[in-house]
């Protein structure tokens, strides 16, 4: 199934330049009190773009970053860009092992940071401040705002890198995404998703090494519309009524467990969006019933897909029927420029109902792994499609494409364990436990002894404000919903769930906990 409708194929840099060109003086970014519209955004994206030249960044490169999430870093990235290189942005925050690990898989790069050396690996310092102040008559810039002599960006290919995700490995060494133009701008422009263009607005809160970072800054400033970049790590609810309110946000994306947060603690939190996108996580049938129920006309989508097939695979509006699915709330049909398939074991298409493994195609997908061709060849197979060779991805995600083309969500395939002989999908643990009315999150974890064998299964849960549930009486609830051999063995209420950077439950620090 396939996008009836594409945007124009476009790199990122010239989309942005297109947008200035157009209209130069409409509102780019906002970050606290600075305000940066498209002509001041692209001239200091080209004054850092002539220093990183100077720096002796090439195209092809790749550049680590290690700035704070902000208007500085964001015209860095597009400078990065315009030098026909690819820009990958590393969190200041990390640990400096984990740093020192990405920066051993590039070859010598320019490393730009904060000056004072912290952390260890800068090789290039770029002190904080406005972005006008880069345009004063000492690098171009004229009284009349307009800019000359500046670096000419360089034009790259739809093919070309452009950033580099690094994701959390197996092996405990980040993997590196390679992410080509084509890939980040596919959804975005006519035809593409709603919510973006102009007279938009959308907050900039994930991580910068995230790829749903891309979503919510490149989907916005390659079609015209504006980027409110929040300084905290988390969107809580009385910053988002202040977006909402002050700084006229209607575009948002959140990942899922901070969607119910918000829908239980202030769901009036949400009045005045436009256009919602939630996932990362399973959706909670009962959030989204309750959402739906107080803001049945604002379109809310869930959007899923692995980073190897960049920010989005698959989106869906959510409505209320969506709550008796059997498998939970679909993820729906593929966003533009982008095509699904779920395939048997074999290889073959998997039938309408039937259980496979989900596979994406088109220009949404990576070009591979940094450094690793074995995994790479792996997961980036060359499929025939309709007669013709085409490069897909193995997501490892099982799924099910109904009557209608609709895509279910059945969890990972590397998430499906076998106790006691049984076969158990932890995803469907979790679905089961998140109807229980007082569970505001929870997430299925098998525990191992120490010769690897799974030992038994554990709920781990946090409670609804207010709401008192024994483990004896989730226990009673699951016995009801789900057979006997996959009721968990333990139950663990905790105040929070342990988080990754990019807000998804750290389900390797859970299967880590004693008990």
């Amino acid at each position: 199934m396939t996008a009836a409708t594409d945007p124009p194929p476009r790199t990122v840099h010239a989309a942005v330049a297109e947008c200035a060109d157009r209209a130069p003086h409409d509102l780019a970014l906002v970050q606290g009190e600075e305000r940066v519209d498209y002509r001041t955004l692209t001239a200091a994206a080209r004054v850092l773009a002539g220093r990183l030249a100077a720096w002796g960044v090439r195209p092809g490169d790749i550049v680590p970053l290690l700035l704070p999430r902000g208007a500085q870093l964001i015209a860095l990235q597009l400078g990065v860009l315009m030098t026909g290189a690819a820009y990958a942005t590393l969190d200041p925050r990390w640990p400096a092992s984990r740093i020192a690990a990405v920066l051993e898989q590039l070859d010598d790069p320019v490393v730009v940071g904060r000056p004072g050396g912290e952390p260890l690996g800068v090789t290039r310092p770029l002190a904080p401040g406005p972005l006008a102040a880069l345009l004063d008559g000492s690098t171009g810039g004229a009284a009349d705002g307009s800019v000359n002599g500046l670096f000419a960006p360089v034009p790259a290919d739809l093919d070309d890198l452009a950033t580099v995700f690094f994701t959390s490995g197996s092996t405990g060494v980040p993997k590196g995404v390679l992410i080509p133009h084509r890939a980040v701008t596919r959804m975005f422009g006519p035809g593409g998703l709603d919510g973006f263009g102009p007279g938009h607005r959308t907050a900039q809160v994930a991580p910068g090494a995230w790829d749903m970072y891309a979503f919510e800054l490149w989907g916005q400033l390659t079609t015209g519309g504006a980027c409110v970049v929040v300084e905290e790590n988390h969107l809580m609810p009385g910053w988002l009524r202040t977006l909402v309110a002050e700084d006229g946000v209607d575009t948002l994306w959140l990942t899922t467990s901070l969607f119910n947060l918000i829908v239980d603690e202030d769901p009036d939190a949400f009045a005045g969006l436009a256009t919602l996108y939630v996932g990362g996580e399973k959706q909670s049938p009962r959030h989204v019933a309750r959402f739906l129920e107080r803001f049945p006309e604002l379109p809310v989508w869930n959007g899923f897909g692995p980073a190897e097939n960049c920010m989005l695979t698959t989106v869906h509006r959510m409505t209320p029927a969506d709550g008796a699915a059997p498998a939970g709330i679909p993820v729906g049909r593929p966003v533009p420029g982008t095509g699904v398939l779920v395939l048997r074991e074999d290889g073959s298409p998997a039938a309408p109902g039937e259980r496979g493994e989900i596979v994406a195609l088109g220009p949404g997908v990576a070009r591979g792994y940094l450094n690793n061709a074995t995994l790479t060849r792996e997961r980036f197979p060359t499929l025939e499609v309709d007669g013709a060779p085409q490069r897909a991805l193995r997501t490892g995600d099982l799924g099910v494409l109904d009557e209608d083309g609709i895509l279910h969500y059945h969890g990972r395939r590397d998430r499906q364990i076998k106790l006691s002989g049984n076969r158990i999908e932890l995803g469907d643990i979790e679905a089961a436990a998140a109807t229980i009315p007082e569970i505001r999150t929870c997430a299925a974890v098998a525990r191992t002894d120490e010769g690897g064998t799974v030992d038994h299964v554990a709920l781990v849960y946090t409670l609804v404000d207010g709401a008192e549930l024994a483990p004896r009486d989730v226990r009673k609830r699951l016995t009801t919903r789900l057979p006997a051999y996959a009721v968990p063995g333990r139950f663990e209420q905790l105040d929070e769930l342990p988080r990754r950077d990019n807000g998804k439950v750290d389900l390797t620090a859970l299967e880590r906990r004693p008990g």
